[in-house]
């Protein structure tokens, strides 16, 4: 009888533990992103010139970087500051932030090669690349943290909406 009730109690600690374990597994962190923002102010007279560079030398090393998830480029349309150009990036991890875009980038700015002097086109490349130096060189960076159980997603709710539910304490 007693050798029966250690092999029951053994079946019950080990049930316990195999439990408690995939239980500990279910509890993962929340899925955060971070959330880089470049704010600079471009008057509309130089807009057009300006995102014309922004669209061929320098958004591209956003555009095709695999690190990152989502990104936006938002002109102001109504409000106090109407000349800002915000550029808004989406990263899984911080080091994602840094981490190097590798052969798409690589492969782009090798066909879209800045014109050398003498070469078609070389004035107006360093018109538009003063010009840009110029806004750009006075931008402000912030980088955020979200937890994505509050976002919305292209329509797409990625936790409960409101408050997040309390788990419940086990009753002995």
């Amino acid at each position: 009888m007693l050798k029966s009730q250690h092999v029951f109690l053994g079946v019950c600690l080990f049930t316990l533990i195999g439990v408690g374990s995939a239980v500990a597994q279910d509890e993962t962190p929340p899925e955060v992103r971070y959330v880089t923002v470049t704010t600079l102010d471009v008057p509309f007279g130089d807009r057009a010139d300006f995102m014309s560079f922004l669209e061929e030398y320098f958004l591209p090393g956003t555009q095709l970087n695999p690190k990152v998830l989502n990104a936006r480029v938002l002109t102001h349309s109504w409000g106090s500051t109407g000349d800002q150009v915000v550029l808004v990036a989406e990263y899984a991890t911080w080091a994602d932030i840094d981490a190097d875009c590798g052969a798409p980038c690589e492969t782009y700015f090798e066909q879209h090669e800045a014109p050398e002097e003498g070469e078609s086109g070389y004035e107006e490349y360093q018109d538009k690349l003063a010009l840009f130096n110029k806004y750009y060189s006075k931008h402000q960076d912030e980088i955020y943290v979200t937890q994505m159980r509050r976002a919305v997603v292209e329509g797409e709710m990625q936790g409960v909406v409101g408050p997040q539910p309390q788990e419940e304490e086990e009753e002995d």
